[in-house]
């Protein structure tokens, strides 16, 4: 059975909607797209795909004094990483599923000869994120979302590094007075340690849910439980 990041995550945030999805097949509600998101996406890896051709360095590296460039990597793999519907796949170590999930990029730290795990995010915020500090659940999400990555990449064979990054670019550069057609983007580099050693307890905690004739209690977290158990008295 295929597993990907998503509906790992999906389990984490609340098995009762998990449960009623794969067992019952009936959605949470969801939320819209994010094309501005998808498109800034297409275009960071369209920017580094240049720069992998030739190794050389993005001017971001330079700032943040990281030895890093783009991961050589054939283009046609590189692809299959990025595609959503194939990514990266691996075999659990301790249940019967095979792992995949969708990678933006790979970058290389050539001081140690590791590969270097990251996620691009585009933002429209007063502050940039600060996705380990926070205290917001919802943030969260993006912390365990490398350390599926590294996991994934850990179980194809990769040295990994130990620090993994997310290319933050916020449309709220100061300096940008006027419209005229386009946004202005202030790109940082958010640094993470990753873990990857929980992983697999999770998994198998999703694999016994799977198990259940009855559904598991909601998430601690999950905003749809939530509202629906708050609408409930006025229904009666």
């Amino acid at each position: 059975m295929k597993l990907s990041r998503s509906r790992w995550e999906n389990f984490i945030r609340c098995p009762f909607c998990f449960y009623l999805k794969e067992k019952h097949n009936i959605d949470p509600p969801r939320t819209p797209g994010h094309p501005i998101n998808s498109r800034v996406d297409s275009l960071l890896k369209a920017e580094f795909d240049e720069l992998r051709k030739n190794q050389q360095p993005h001017p971001i590296f330079k700032k943040h004094n990281l030895n890093f460039v783009p991961y050589k990597l054939d283009q046609e793999k590189l692809d299959a990483y990025r595609n959503n519907r194939k990514g990266i796949e691996a075999k659990s170590t301790k249940t019967k599923f095979t792992l995949f999930g969708a990678l933006d990029d790979l970058w290389l730290n050539k001081n140690t000869d590791e590969i270097v795990v990251l996620d691009y995010k585009a933002t429209s915020n007063k502050n940039d994120p600060d996705y380990p500090n926070s205290s917001q659940a919802y943030y969260k999400s993006n912390l365990r979302q490398l350390d599926f990555y590294a996991y994934l990449l850990k179980l194809n064979g990769y040295k990994i590094f130990k620090t993994g990054y997310w290319l933050i670019c916020n449309a709220r550069d100061e300096n940008q007075k006027t419209f005229e057609g386009k946004l202005s983007f202030k790109i940082t580099l958010l640094p993470y340690t990753l873990r990857t050693d929980y992983i697999e307890d999770i998994l198998v905690d999703l694999d016994k849910c799977l198990q259940l004739e009855k559904p598991p209690a909601s998430g601690k977290y999950c905003g749809n439980c939530a509202w629906h158990a708050q609408v409930q008295p006025f229904k009666k």
